[in-house]
């Protein structure tokens, strides 16, 4: 993997996120007219970037994945998670992936929850996640909850 560097997100960065978030979403060969509905919504926003926990994993000075993490509740929510296509199997989910379980631990959180697409269960479960149940997404379809238990920093 190359040189990454993940650093919080600033308001003026929501435009750059959305785009992300709109090519990772397309890249699972959704269909067109359910993309076009998705990007048409907020997805996030400057004020969604001051409120939350986002972060941004950035290479050679070009944006390449953000998450969303919620903190002011039990569990945590990931909200979000996206990389750009061009750099999906490269270990940036990872890093963005522990960097958000990072700040869970440093804030004292012992649980995080996320509604996953089903094209990245499989990811999540390998980052020691389990299904505990369904949500109902966007696009009114059933889709896993999962919940990781994470361990206290000593």
């Amino acid at each position: 993997m190359s040189a990454i560097e993940i650093v919080r997100a600033q308001p003026h960065d929501a435009a750059t996120l959305k785009l992300i978030a709109i090519a990772a979403k397309s890249y699972w060969g959704y269909p067109e007219h359910l993309i076009a509905a998705w990007a048409a919504s907020p997805i996030i926003s400057p004020m969604d970037i001051a409120r939350s926990s986002v972060y941004v994993a950035y290479n050679a000075q070009q944006a390449i994945g953000w998450y969303r993490l919620l903190t002011d509740r039990s569990p945590a929510i990931l909200e979000d998670l996206w990389v750009m296509p061009s750099w999906i199997g490269r270990g940036i989910g990872r890093a963005l992936f522990e960097h958000a379980i990072a700040q869970c631990q440093a804030r004292g959180v012992t649980q995080m929850e996320l509604d996953a697409d089903p094209n990245a269960v499989g990811f999540y479960l390998r980052m020691g996640g389990r299904v505990i149940g369904e949500s109902i997404s966007e696009w009114q379809r059933p889709i896993p909850r999962i919940r990781f238990d994470l361990a206290p920093l000593r």
